[in-house]
């Protein structure tokens, strides 16, 4: 993900990531071919383990 797009997303959002990587596994689905990137769904399952938590 290019640098100018991660800054529009932080200040969208109001939040300044310390790894940029996490917006980028994030943003990104497992149906995304050719990604060489890590993709959304440990977050996902992150995130419901959380919420299923409190």
């Amino acid at each position: 993900m290019r640098q100018d797009v991660i800054k529009r997303c932080e200040k969208a959002i109001g939040y300044k990531f310390s790894d940029p990587a996490l917006l980028q596994q994030a943003l990104t689905h497992a149906s995304s071919k050719g990604s060489l990137t890590l993709d959304n769904e440990r977050l996902e399952f992150l995130g419901d383990a959380v919420l299923g938590a409190i």
